[in-house]
């Protein structure tokens, strides 16, 4: 796809980009730079990064926009680095060293042991510079300003943690987990374990569900047209689809609920119309009644 086709698409289609973003810029930023690119009307992310951080940004361009909520439900995948003895006010190197200790007393089993405790679902407290609100304002603006905000701890499932590399006092490890997870904060809790504190020294994302680094696309391979851009059936295939007649998707059109007799499995579906176009998100109840929840009028005609 060339350039000018591929922007041409963009206005067209509404659809999603897996961008590699890189470090030192924020999520929002990148997301600027991608709509600037391509022309978008609307842009938006799933899952913020830090600016620090780089790795897989599912960046949603014009209708698409309307599902990020859905696309936050997939399980995220990173590789992370940290350096044993040393506690930062961000949870990561580029914050304010606020303790600092000698971590030659820990040994690879120790560690191994103690990553091992992390492994299923935790609670863990979001960092006081995160994006995390608190009567409505983001906990890093009032970090920023002095401001002591403690944020409310949450559970969080960690499906896989394990070391890829110990060359003391710093270690990698390869984290899977769910979404509302902090990795900042996962390193600091490793720390307090091992009682010589920890802090995050680079951070990368290698998953979104199944979108992966290996495939994600810059900004410079998007100015040349190099890219791919998912559609919306695509990207939600891990959600079931259902098949609706033409009466259905009628009343699925206008927003209107309807009864679905030959489903009994409750829960949320993609909906697709008899000729298999995608047209919206319903949820089933254990009545066999189906909730619209949103429709795409714009990349369909009945």
């Amino acid at each position: 796809m060339n350039a000018t086709n591929a922007i041409n698409a963009i206005n067209a289609i509404n659809g999603v980009i897996n961008l590699y973003k890189p470090p030192d810029i924020t999520s929002h930023r990148a997301v600027k730079k991608v709509q600037a690119i391509l022309g978008a009307r609307k842009a938006g992310h799933a899952g913020t990064l830090d600016p620090f951080a780089e790795g897989v940004l599912l960046v949603c361009l014009n209708s698409a926009t309307r599902i990020v909520q859905y696309l936050m439900e997939l399980k995220k995948e990173y590789i992370v680095e940290f350096q044993l003895g040393m506690e930062t006010d961000t949870f990561d190197i580029t914050g304010r060293v606020i303790r600092e200790t000698d971590p030659s007393g820990i040994s690879e089993s120790q560690l191994r042991d103690v990553l091992s405790g992390f492994q299923g679902e935790i609670l863990q407290t979001p960092p006081a510079y995160s994006a995390v609100k608190k009567g409505g304002v983001p906990l890093y603006k009032l970090a920023r300003k002095g401001i002591e905000v403690k944020a409310e701890p949450r559970r969080v499932f960690i499906e896989e943690i394990g070391l890829l590399k110990f060359n003391p006092p710093c270690a990698i490890i390869k984290v899977r987990c769910t979404k509302g997870t902090y990795v900042r904060s996962l390193v600091k809790d490793i720390g307090r374990e091992l009682g010589v504190g920890a802090t995050v020294r680079s951070l990368k994302r290698t998953a979104i569900g199944d979108f992966k680094a290996a495939s994600a696309v810059g900004f410079e391979e998007m100015k040349r047209g190099d890219f791919k851009l998912y559609s919306m059936d695509e990207v939600l295939s891990f959600i079931p689809s259902l098949i609706l007649d033409r009466q259905q998707s009628r009343l699925a059109f206008h927003g209107t609920g309807f009864f679905v007799k030959e489903f009994t499995k409750k829960g949320r579906y993609r909906l697709k119309k008899w000729d298999g176009g995608f047209i919206g998100i319903g949820n089933l109840d254990d009545r066999g009644y189906l909730k619209i929840e949103k429709i795409f009028k714009d990349i369909g005609k009945l």
